[in-house]
């Protein structure tokens, strides 16, 4: 068993669990039969993936970590990938709607995980970066209006999908900002941990996952609208990210790696 990613932003997630798990992060692809694979971003190698797995033989657990709106699940190698290889998924309602339109079975559900980092000389209040998307730009055009005092920037360019740039620009930053792209979005925890690792607080939209909000509620400042959150009122801190995975995180740590190991066997087991 070993672990590569396909897309830049989750190679801290794949590096992470493979020290947790022991075993190999692999940059270069020589998949061999049945080999059992975990992979990020398998989205955007979906077709050769496919190939590949009808080439050879290899199994793959594809950490699934795209919203049910987003425009992969019309891919069909994707959804193909999804159908017939084991699949972890970060939320319930994601999990939920994916399971009902697609008829995919999810054995267990994802915690992403992160190296740690602090640094206490901050010079940005409150940071977005994403992709742009009309309604983000008038939330956060709005918020940065009426909050003159404050050092705010957000970027729609995808600068920060670099995750060296990205660890630059987090270790100034005070509040990282969570605007939803997709109107029935599940929490972006991936977004949050990253942030939370980073030493940030985290401000965010309330998401369509009920379960996700609750286990988040101590941890990120929740709003209905972003002009709710009020920089005056000085919001007291949320707990840190390290308090946060002895609550949270490191039981779903924990679960992802038996998960995990539970399906290795079941691939063993096959063979």
């Amino acid at each position: 068993m070993y672990i590569i990613s396909f897309h830049l932003i989750f190679n801290e997630n794949a590096n992470v669990l493979a020290k947790r798990l022991n075993v190999e992060y692999v940059v270069n692809f020589n998949p061999q039969k049945n080999d059992l694979i975990i992979i990020f971003g398998a989205h955007n190698e979906a077709d050769k993936l496919v190939m590949i797995q009808e080439q050879i033989g290899c199994k793959y657990i594809i950490i699934q970590t795209e919203q049910f709106e987003s425009k992969v699940f019309d891919n069909k190698y994707y959804v193909h990938l999804l159908k017939n290889n084991y699949v972890l998924d970060w939320s319930k309602s994601n999990v939920e709607r994916i399971k009902k339109n697609l008829d995919i079975k999810v054995y267990s559900f994802y915690f992403y995980d992160n190296f740690t980092t602090t640094n206490d000389n901050k010079t940005i209040d409150y940071f977005f970066c994403g992709a742009y998307s009309p309604e983000r730009e008038k939330m956060l055009t709005k918020f940065k209006n009426q909050n003159p005092d404050y050092v705010i920037e957000y970027d729609f360019s995808n600068n920060h999908i670099n995750p060296v740039t990205l660890n630059e620009k987090l270790a100034k930053v005070k509040y990282v900002i969570n605007i939803p792209y997709y109107k029935n979005s599940s929490l972006e925890t991936h977004r949050i941990n990253k942030a939370l690792s980073m030493g940030c607080q985290v401000i965010s939209l309330y998401s369509s996952d009920l379960y996700l909000n609750e286990k988040y509620e101590n941890v990120v400042h929740f709003v209905n609208d972003l002009s709710d959150f009020c920089p005056l009122l000085e919001q007291y801190p949320k707990i840190s990210y390290g308090d946060f995975m002895k609550q949270y995180g490191d039981a779903q740590i924990l679960h992802n790696i038996n998960s995990i190991l539970y399906i290795d066997n079941i691939n063993k087991s096959k063979q």
